[in-house]
């Protein structure tokens, strides 16, 4: 068809208009990810049926506490990824001795709660990570059984056996149905048999359960005990870690086919070293050392802690294949005696408070994938119980047998200790045992913290905070200012974007001067966000942001943060 002149150049403009306006479109950035973590053991979450035990139902109700989806608030904690510690039938009550791994502990709810549970999460922009363990099932699993039994002749291959090549000593013994006795290897236990990774079907088996995972609309996994894929003991021998890393390489290209952005996390317990070789097959790890330093800095700051951590990270960025390492940093887990609120109590009476607001700020301000344990938000106490038999002569305990539940008591939600969705749950055959460190009226409780200069609504001002500002919150760790035992001073930086965060480490307000050559690109710089840990207040000025002078004043164990104009 001709196209007559007198038409040709409204024809041309309208191409023009057309073009402008899709490569404008083309050219919006895609919203960063929230990347903010939250970890819940269910159990003690939120009680939705009145049976004192945490449930998916509960967890749902109080959704709007973790992210009620609106931008626009900031009295929710903004969390992005939501970490689940295991939902599914087990043995014990951590559920890490999994008995199904397709479908949901019965005490917690059904696959279809769950699923509403996933879509309501989706709907406020929560990405969903299950915990996995996948070393080792439990010893009433389905496939162990079978395996014991030899039946389909399965017994050579789930499970690992003694032969004369193999030496380690978490051998344990189990009888067939013939009345037979047979040895199996269990790193964590005679309940929790290690899978034999050697064994193609393992292999085939548990890519089934990611996938069948996946497909429901599941964002990704924490892999428990990932450092113990292969390897005799708590200690690793070079080839076990190469062989590991081999492994979680081939699991994550399996599960990026399937969701190409999914969370995968491992969990590598030990010191920067052994994070750093297992980076190379994992691109995200729960980072232990972060926390070991981090305690250690609250406490006593020395100097060196930003740079030491910097380095760790480069180096596990090198290492890593795809150059795409994450650390997944914390201050207090499910696993870790104390918890950080019952250590502040023994190493720095009288400043508890303080200290725990100082934790807080670094952790939102250095790290990309900043984890709160559940409570950790209302300064939620804990300590290891010893429960051994009291003639016991390496560790005289009380005979109870509880360990780890006293980590990973009830989250408390008020003051009184009692109301409605309080999770109530004890060890098994010890009624009345727990809360052994959360009592009503001690100040740990979402009531108690909810209120103006309390803990809680701190942690809410910093998730928001990071909200607000996506390249802040995800950006690189860039240049180190100062490094002391008296000041953190660095920058977060994404391309253009860059911000200053200044952290004092002494009881004494100072203020911090951009004068001579000392870094004067930061004069006249913005003042977004300032906190006080001793007096308990803090301000957002990201609204309004103030412009410095050539110094800034920065309160006791607080922070600050400033962004750099443009010059």
């Amino acid at each position: 068809m001709r196209i007559s002149a007198s038409k040709t150049p409204l024809l041309t403009f309208a191409w023009v208009l057309f073009g402008c306006c899709l490569c404008s479109c083309l050219a919006q950035p895609r919203p960063q990810p929230n990347n903010t973590v939250y970890e819940v053991f269910l159990r003690s979450f939120y009680d939705a049926n009145g049976d004192g035990i945490g449930d998916l139902k509960g967890l749902t109700a109080k959704l709007d506490y973790l992210n009620d989806g609106k931008p626009e608030t900031d009295s929710d904690l903004e969390i992005g990824i939501l970490w689940l510690m295991p939902i599914f039938p087990a043995g014990a009550y951590h559920g890490y001795d999994i008995t199904d791994y397709e479908n949901i502990n019965p005490q917690y709810g059904s696959l279809d709660e769950f699923k509403t549970l996933l879509a309501e999460c989706h709907k406020r922009g929560i990405r969903v990570i299950l915990d996995m363990p996948l070393n080792h099932t439990s010893n009433k699993h389905p496939w162990f059984i079978q395996a014991v039994n030899n039946q389909n002749g399965l017994r050579p291959c789930y499970y690992i056996w003694p032969d004369d090549g193999y030496t380690a000593e978490k051998w344990h013994t189990t009888v067939d149905s013939q009345g037979n006795k047979l040895k199996y290897f269990g790193l964590f236990g005679d309940n929790m048999p290690d899978l034999n990774y050697d064994c193609p079907l393992v292999r085939q088996k548990v890519r089934a359960v990611a996938k069948y995972w996946l497909d429901l609309g599941v964002d990704g996994f924490r892999l428990d005990a990932a450092k113990h894929i292969y390897g005799w003991s708590y200690d690793l021998a070079e080839g076990d870690i190469l062989r590991n890393g081999d492994f979680w390489r081939e699991f994550t290209l399996y599960v990026n086919g399937i969701k190409n952005n999914a969370v995968l996390v491992g969990e590598v317990l030990g010191d920067q070293y052994m994070l750093t070789r297992h980076a190379r097959g994992l691109n995200a790890l729960i980072d232990e050392p972060f926390m070991n330093d981090a305690r250690a800095q609250i406490v006593k700051p020395g100097a060196g802690f930003v740079g030491r951590w910097k380095d760790f990270l480069n180096k596990a960025q090198a290492l890593n294949l795809d150059k795409s390492y994450a650390s997944f940093a914390y201050l207090a887990s499910h696993d870790r005696n104390p918890r950080l609120a019952s250590e502040l109590e023994q190493k720095t009476p009288g400043q508890v408070d303080a200290r725990y607001r100082l934790g807080i700020c670094m952790l939102m301000s250095l790290a990309k994938y900043p984890v709160l344990y559940n409570g950790d938000e209302v300064m939620q106490k804990g300590c290891k119980w010893n429960g051994n038999r009291p003639n016991d002569k390496d560790n005289t305990g009380d005979s109870s047998g509880v360990y780890d539940e006293t980590l990973r008591e009830p989250v408390p939600w008020y003051k009184s200790g009692k109301g409605p969705g309080q999770t109530n749950w004890q060890p098994p055959n010890q009624p009345g045992f727990l809360p052994k460190y959360h009592q009503p009226g001690d100040g740990a409780s979402v009531e108690e913290q909810d209120v103006d200069g309390g803990m809680l609504r701190l942690v809410k001002a910093l998730t928001n905070l990071r909200k607000k500002l996506p390249a802040f919150a995800n950006g690189d760790l860039d240049r180190i200012l100062t490094d002391s035992d008296e000041w953190m001073v660095f920058e977060r930086a994404q391309a253009s974007d860059c911000y200053l965060v200044l952290i004092n480490l002494t009881t004494q307000g100072k203020d911090y001067a951009f004068r001579g050559q000392w870094h004067p690109e930061y004069q006249k710089a913005q003042l977004l966000f300032w906190n006080d840990a001793q007096d308990k207040k803090w301000q957002d000025l990201t609204g309004q942001p103030k412009p410095i002078n050539d110094t800034v004043y920065v309160p006791p164990l607080g922070m600050v943060l400033l962004r750099k104009t443009a010059p």
